[in-house]
């Protein structure tokens, strides 16, 4: 995102490239973990959805009313990311969470909505 100004509209500026990781537990003045940045700002309107895997696929920007890629300051972008947040490191393997597959392999399915009776 932007870190001065209004993010949507070209109004942004000085763009976010570090992504940082708060660690709750730790002493004030060092909960934040920054990361290593990426090159590609990602002003508004951008996603990011957590993989299996643990890593991070980030996309999109576009700051502008209509989609722009050249001759402003910030182009739409849409292209892909994936980032490795450093918990993903081999050396801290043991340490992280494992996601698992379900025992079963029986579908999950919507179930209807039984309507509340009255007394």
């Amino acid at each position: 995102g932007a870190g001065a100004g209004v993010a949507g509209w070209d109004l942004g500026r000085d763009p976010v490239l570090a992504p940082v990781i708060y660690h709750t537990d730790n002493p004030l003045g060092k909960r934040f973990d920054v990361q290593n940045p990426t090159t590609i700002p990602r002003m508004y309107h951008s996603t990011a959805v957590l993989l299996r895997d643990g890593r991070v696929l980030v996309g999109g920007s576009n700051p502008h009313h209509f989609y722009e890629f050249g001759n402003v300051l910030f182009p739409t972008e849409l292209s892909l990311e994936a980032f490795s947040p450093s918990y993903l490191d081999p050396a801290l393997a043991g340490l992280r969470p494992k996601i698992i597959g379900p025992a079963s392999r029986t579908p999950v399915k919507y179930v209807s909505i039984v309507p509340a009776t009255t007394t």
